[in-house]
């Protein structure tokens, strides 16, 4: 018999033991209970996905046309100047010791709050000089959605929310995990699939019940950039209140929309004006580029001070502390930085008007070489709607096919129900996609 080398019982030791680690690992594997083992994958949200999909396109040549962020006509990123002070200010208070980074109460930065509900109801506000307005500061735009939502749903009763056809993509998702049923009303004209259908609109409006809630978009309405009028607002503010219909603002792009802070928050002081009590949402996302901050607002007009004082304490505690307790700092101190500094304020009314003239010029430079190229528009004309749409997004009257084809042959990204960021279009890239659009109108 001769005796076995160190090495091979080294080596017998090794695969002794992996063999033991295998089984063990197994019989824990067979063992494990996962709480999760019948969770099914779901579809990638139609945007987020998107653009996920557009950074593994590999295509030399491709355009993200799809997420609603504004771009420089180089394809930039843009800080506003306004920020980039406001940001230096901070930092400097910080450096100083002058602030800190202690936890904002549940309700948010006060005077954030405060100035945040003088911009979307103005000077002349009833329920602001009476102290009728419970403000709260919230995850920007979608938290604000979300806790009106869940105000609505738990504290006032509503079941159903109306919303208008079409409307954001996650408006639905919002509400429906609220607990309200989503219904829609009529808005846009499915007969031109680029004009609003006022007639229609009034009428689904004028047969709802009395408390009924219904959404409505303050100004540069997503996807479809059509606004009703002045006078049309006026009209529905009048309906309202005849009615005793609640309205729920999703205010996202106050000042972007037509340059103009007062004349994009007109349909909310309407309301306000003709008796409403509505609950107006609000995101500083686009119109002061925070989009990573996630600084937003959500405010409650309330029948009298008390009132008031009780919603804010209600959503306060019951809403807003179990989901996230406190909103972020640092956003809300640039935001009321700009807010509440005149010569700041100014500055950003200016950069607030070169946005949206900007994407305006790519409204007009696009219909320009659609008409161009002879692409003909899916509702007959001329391509006129897409300048007389206003805010970011154009809404084409391209078909879901249509879209997929621009994706898969051009690489040119868009949501399938073809709306279009002009927000992110390029000078450099207007001609490539006319020409992209014009090949799969003609398919």
């Amino acid at each position: 018999v001769f005796p076995m080398s160190s090495h091979v019982l080294n080596r017998s030791h090794l695969l002794l033991s992996r063999s033991r680690s295998t089984v063990a690992a197994a019989a824990a594997t067979a063992s494990r209970h996962s709480a999760w083992q019948g969770t099914q994958a779901v579809p990638a949200d139609p945007i987020l996905g998107l653009v996920a999909a557009f950074k593994a396109d590999a295509a030399p040549r491709k355009v993200n046309l799809a997420q609603g962020a504004f771009r420089t006509d180089e394809g930039l990123p843009l800080v506003l100047p306004s920020v980039v002070e406001a940001e230096r200010r901070v930092s400097s208070a910080l450096a100083s010791g002058a602030i800190d980074k202690e936890y904002l109460p549940i309700e948010g930065d006060a005077t954030f709050r405060t100035l945040s509900a003088k911009l979307i109801f103005g000077d002349e506000s009833a329920a602001l000089a009476e102290g009728r307005c419970a403000t709260l500061q919230t995850l920007s735009g979608t938290g604000a959605v979300s806790v009106a939502a869940a105000a609505l749903c738990r504290m006032a009763g509503a079941r159903t929310i109306h919303v208008p056809d079409p409307s954001w993509g996650n408006h639905g998702h919002i509400f429906r995990s609220a607990g309200l049923e989503v219904q829609n009303y009529a808005y846009l004209d499915h007969r031109t699939g680029t004009t609003l259908d006022f007639d229609g609109m009034r009428a689904a409006l004028s047969g709802l019940p009395r408390g009924s809630v219904v959404l409505l978009h303050a100004c540069a309405h997503n996807p479809t950039g059509i606004d009703p009028s002045g006078e049309q607002w006026q009209e529905l503010a009048e309906l309202f209140a005849g009615r005793g219909l609640v309205a729920l603002f999703d205010s996202a792009y106050q000042g972007y929309a037509s340059g103009d802070l007062d004349a994009d928050a007109a349909s909310v002081r309407a309301f306000e004006a003709a008796g409403v009590l509505p609950v107006a949402c609000q995101s500083y996302a686009k119109s002061l580029g925070l989009y990573g901050e996630r600084i937003g607002a959500v405010n409650f007009v309330c029948a009298s001070r008390g009132e008031a004082e009780a919603v804010l304490s209600t959503v306060k505690q019951t809403i807003v502390r179990p989901a996230y307790s406190s909103p972020p700092l640092h956003g809300a101190r640039l935001a009321a930085e700009v807010l509440g500094d005149a010569a700041l304020f100014a500055q950003w009314r200016g950069e607030l008007r070169g946005m949206a003239n900007r994407v305006h010029r790519m409204r007009v430079l696009l219909a320009d070489a659609l008409r161009a190229e002879g692409a003909p528009s899916p509702d007959g004309g001329d391509w006129g709607h897409v300048v007389d749409q206003i805010g970011m997004f154009a809404y084409t009257g391209l078909s879901a096919s249509h879209v997929d084809s621009l994706r898969e042959r051009h690489h040119v990204y868009l949501t399938r129900d073809g709306r279009m960021s002009m927000a992110a279009m390029k000078p450099a890239d207007i001609e490539y996609v006319a020409r992209a659009v014009r090949s799969v109108l003609a398919e």
